[in-house]
Formats: C-alpha cells, structure tokens, sequence
C-alpha cells in the first residue's frame, strides 16, 4: 500500500494541476489529512484488536467511497473555517478521500479494500495493480520505510507531481493563448 504521507500529497498534486486561483492553506491541509485518514484503521486493527478480514480491519470500512462521501458532506458543512463555498469544500475532502482506497485497491498487497462497503463487505482490487506494497514489520521499520519511500518517489510521487505540473503548464499556455479577458464598458472609467 502507499505509505500514509504518500496518500496526504495527492490533494496537494491535485491542488497545483487544478487550481485556477491560490487555494486556502486550511482546506488543503484538510483534504492532506482526509486522504491519510483511512489508515487510522490501525487503530481498530492494533488497538481493539479487530479481526483480520473484519469491516473494521485495515482496509475495511474507512477505506470506502461511502466514508469519503460523508467526510465531504461534514466539510461541506463546516466550509467556514475552510474559505471555500459548501460544495468546494465536500467535494474536495470527498475526492481526496476517496483516493486513498483507490490507491490501495492499485497495489500488489494481499489486502484487498472494502471500497463499496455498506453496500457490499466485498473486498476489490483494481484489474491494474502496478504499485509495489509490502509489509512493514517492526523489527526492520526504518530499513523497510526507507525502502518503500524510495519505491513511492520514483513510482508515484514524481509522476503525480509531473502529471500535476504538465497539467499546470497546458492550462497556463491555453489561457496564455486566449489573451487577457474582455474588460466590460462598465469597468471602463
């Protein structure tokens, strides 16, 4: 699987692709926190000792679109403090999210993700799997993390970041091309 703060830069790749002005600071680290989220299951796992395969396991239920979904209307609803209008904010938390598990779903563990749960407890990999996961045992943690950072950088990091400013570019040069915007007779002093 990505490591959790692999997860907490796609909304900021997302954030330099797509925004047309400056994002506010505080919905971006929201939607870094929402998309790194789901691997607080952990808690459930290592702590209260959640079966594994239960819904409550790693990768179970807060790896789902429907988790995704109601972290988005609670953005939505508390868009304030977020400077962003309510669907702004729940669409974005949402889509950040929601991208943890489809990650997830696209690695090489023997894990599968709960992604459609309530509606279904079936647990789904993507037909495309090309990210590398592996077990992080304590015994070697900061070998191992080493090891998979350097993985992320080169099979998702640099390419999400490259995509994000190729991206970027395209835009720049299609607005580049149009010329600045009409000014209307009103504005005109």
């Amino acid at each position: 699987m990505p490591m959790t703060t692999t997860h907490a830069l796609v909304p900021l790749a997302a954030a330099l692709a797509l925004a047309k002005t400056p994002i506010p600071w505080r919905l971006v680290l929201v939607a870094a926190f929402a998309s790194a989220a789901p691997d607080l299951d952990w808690l459930f796992t290592h702590l209260l000792h959640a079966a594994q395969g239960s819904i409550y396991a790693h990768r179970g239920a807060t790896h789902s679109l429907f988790v995704a979904l109601t972290a988005g209307l609670l953005a939505a609803l508390a868009h304030r403090p977020l400077g962003v209008r309510p669907l702004t904010a729940g669409v974005v938390v949402a889509a950040a999210m929601a991208s943890h598990g489809l990650l997830d779903m696209m690695t090489d563990s023997v894990q599968p993700v709960a992604y459609l749960w309530p509606l279904s407890s079936v647990r789904l990999f993507a037909d495309w799997r090309p990210f590398h996961s592996s077990e992080v045992h304590k015994a070697h943690l900061f070998a191992q993390t080493l090891t998979r950072f350097r993985s992320e950088l080169w099979q998702l990091i640099i390419p999400m970041f490259a995509l994000a400013a190729i991206i970027r570019g395209f835009r720049w040069l299609i607005e580049r091309s149009r010329g600045p915007a009409p000014v209307s007779p009103s504005a005109v002093v």
